[in-house]
């Protein structure tokens, strides 16, 4: 329920616990949530109630008396958390990403308390005069203003040409585990007297596996064969798939399946699944089936989440390095990870080949960080956006999965990764392992001498 809490927002759940077990609550209600947030005098929410002269010490004593009512005779052994509490929670993503951020911070979790009806304070300080309304507007437009600055990483290469796109999605498809989608939504081109493929036909192919955990997945938001079908044939127009140019794709298609590619290669897979599609038309937010997804009032972040969750369970190692690195980008306060982090990620994840020859060669994690911070940069504050890849550290991504392939792994691993950097000369990672007095060759040579002792 809170991987995309930060850190301050997990810290207010873990507060609102603590509190409902002093008032012997068995349970977590809005007003302990609410009340955390007010105990954080540094928080944003303090801070603009006493510009507007809201009075913190008066409307924590109405919040007292509210919590003091559902006290229980014996004290909670544990508590759990209420349905109006869960419901808060499912509401704070969206209101963040209608501000603008990816994580939910406190400032979400206090609008979610406000906008939530059954919230008995709301009444109170009514009969008090004060105008919720009002108040609860000023939040929004305080936050909305306060949208994190997109911050250009030293890595922003010139992107790769439409047609490169188009032959390595062609390339990937061919031996994937999502073939026969691919094969069905182009045997449907011929009834819908269209020779280009969208997103709406391979949409239709994935529905057509009823037996597939991904089809059962989006049964649940209403998208069946059935629903797709119904409103596809409402559309009279393709424009909505279109941009300049007509390929085999169409733009929309093409930008999906970018998409899905960039996730497997996060992940560190070999093969493209349904389920990376679905994840990719998510991301895109555009073509024909983006749209019927919409006119289904499909809530997108929770199908996200949904499908997202089976798949990490199985975590792999580049996976594990992706985590690694975006941690790293959020903890200097940056929103893009370059190929300097990746590289940091495969220090610290320490298990693999690559991070064994790494410190072999003298690379530890605290001098790798002071390396890194030198070249791009530190900030204190806590980074909540979401965390994009580099242009240089795709192309790393993509090396080190054609590596893999060239191998016939199933996955890509860190030292696919790492070898991956060292054929990208002029990159930031490149010039940390320098000033750390490493080369590319001593590299090489580690992970052939290690790879070759372990039998692989």
């Amino acid at each position: 329920m809170f991987e995309k809490f930060t850190e301050k927002a997990v810290e207010v759940v873990k507060s609102a616990q603590i509190l409902a077990i002093e008032y012997n609550h068995e349970k977590i209600y809005p007003e302990h949530l609410l009340l955390a947030l007010l105990n954080d005098t540094n928080s944003i929410v303090v801070k603009t109630f006493s510009i507007y002269k809201i009075e913190i010490g008066e409307l924590k004593k109405e919040i007292e008396t509210l919590l003091n009512k559902r006290a229980v005779i014996r004290p909670a052994e544990f508590v759990v958390f209420s349905d109006s509490s869960k419901d808060i929670f499912s509401r704070t993503l969206e209101i963040a990403k209608v501000l603008g951020n990816s994580y939910v911070k406190p400032e979400h979790i206090f609008l979610a308390i406000w906008d939530y009806p059954k919230l008995e304070l709301t009444s109170v300080l009514k009969e008090k005069g004060i105008d919720v309304d009002k108040m609860k507007s000023m939040f929004y437009n305080i936050l909305s203003a306060k949208k994190p600055k997109k911050i250009k990483h030293p890595e922003a290469i010139e992107k790769r040409r439409r047609n490169d796109k188009n032959d390595s999605i062609l390339s990937l498809i061919e031996n994937s585990d999502s073939s026969k989608i691919f094969d069905r939504a182009i045997a449907k081109l011929s009834t819908s007297n269209y020779e280009i493929l969208g997103t709406e036909q391979i949409m239709q192919s994935i529905l057509e596996d009823d037996e597939s955990e991904l089809t059962k997945t989006l049964a649940e938001f209403g998208v069946t064969a059935e629903t797709f079908s119904t409103k596809l044939k409402e559309i009279s127009s393709r424009q909505a798939e279109f941009g300049d140019k007509q390929i085999i794709f169409t733009p929309n298609a093409l930008q999906t399946l970018m998409y899905a590619i960039d996730i497997i290669r996060e992940e560190g897979n070999a093969s493209i699944l349904p389920e990376h599609i679905i994840l990719g038309l998510l991301k895109s937010k555009k073509g024909i089936a983006y749209n019927i997804l919409k006119e289904l009032n499909v809530n997108e972040y929770l199908l996200e989440d949904k499908i997202m969750q089976p798949m990490e369970k199985q975590i792999n190692e580049t996976l594990y390095i992706m985590r690694l690195a975006k941690q790293e980008a959020r903890r200097i306060g940056n929103s893009v990870v370059g190929s300097e982090l990746i590289l940091l990620g495969i220090v610290l994840e320490s298990n693999s080949i690559a991070a064994s020859v790494l410190r072999d060669l003298g690379v530890i994690v605290k001098d790798a960080r002071d390396v890194i911070e030198e070249l791009i940069g530190y900030s204190d504050d806590y980074n909540a956006s979401e965390i994009t890849f580099s242009q240089r550290a795709k192309l790393i991504l993509e090396d080190a999965w054609n590596i893999a392939k060239s191998q016939n792994k199933k996955r890509t691993t860190a030292d696919d990764l790492l070898i991956a950097i060292c054929n990208q000369p002029d990159s930031i990672a490149m010039k940390a392992l320098t000033k750390l007095g490493v080369d590319a060759l001593e590299i090489r040579q580690g992970i052939k001498n290690k790879i070759t002792n372990c039998g692989i």
